[in-house]
């Protein structure tokens, strides 16, 4: 039986794939990838919202420490002793000096009538029993006496004690008469002038005269209990 070459070759041909379909995962010849997350978008949001928080926490601490450096600084103020007429910063009283001047004091305060206690009150508020302490407005010696003041006084050496403690009480006795005796108002002016006192029909809203005054009435009260 003769068999047709054709037949043959078709029998035998290699079979052939079939195409795949237009439902598969090739289209177009490229393939479909799956869709990506979005992170971008995300992390702009979330870095927005940090730097935000940052900027809100900075502004809190800034506050906060503003408010801190305040607290210390009025401690600090309110732990200094309060400063005299001069300004000048009294040394720390040694009971030596003090000693030494009571004689001065008591003199000064008999011809006076002012209690001599009173007068140690105000020299250690001035000068902590310093003789040559001069203040950089100028005040000069244990009860602190301005130039123009020591004159008006008879005072010729503002550094010699005697000369000083008994202008700076004479001056006193002059004020508590002013004042009809009000201790307060008398150690007003000697701090910061009669003018201020006038103005304010009493003790002046100054700080530092507020702290003399009630610095040296303190201390006074003190030496009249210890007594």
């Amino acid at each position: 039986m003769q068999i047709d070459p054709m037949v043959v070759n078709s029998f035998f041909a290699e079979p052939r794939l079939a195409e795949p379909s237009a439902g598969g995962i090739f289209e177009g010849g490229s393939q479909t990838l799956p869709p990506q997350p979005q992170t971008s978008d995300t992390m702009t949001a979330l870095q927005s919202q940090f730097d935000s928080l940052m900027k809100e926490l900075n502004k809190e601490l800034g506050a906060l420490e503003k408010r801190f450096s305040a607290a210390i600084k009025q401690l600090a103020k309110n732990c200094q002793p309060a400063g005299g007429v001069s300004g000048a910063a009294p040394s720390k009283p040694q009971a030596p000096n003090r000693q030494r001047y009571e004689a001065v004091v008591s003199q000064a305060a008999q011809r006076n009538e002012i209690d001599p206690a009173l007068i140690n009150s105000v020299i250690h508020q001035e000068s902590g029993f310093d003789p040559h302490a001069r203040s950089s407005a100028g005040a000069m010696g244990l009860m602190q006496l301005m130039p123009e003041t020591a004159k008006a006084l008879g005072v010729r050496d503002p550094f010699d004690p005697a000369q000083n403690v008994e202008g700076g009480t004479r001056l006193l006795r002059q004020l508590l008469d002013r004042y009809s005796g009000k201790l307060d108002l008398a150690l007003a002016a000697y701090n910061a002038g009669l003018n201020a006192v006038d103005k304010y029909g009493g003790v002046p809203p100054y700080e530092e005269t507020q702290n003399y005054v009630r610095s040296i009435l303190t201390s006074y009260r003190a030496s009249a209990l210890a007594s």
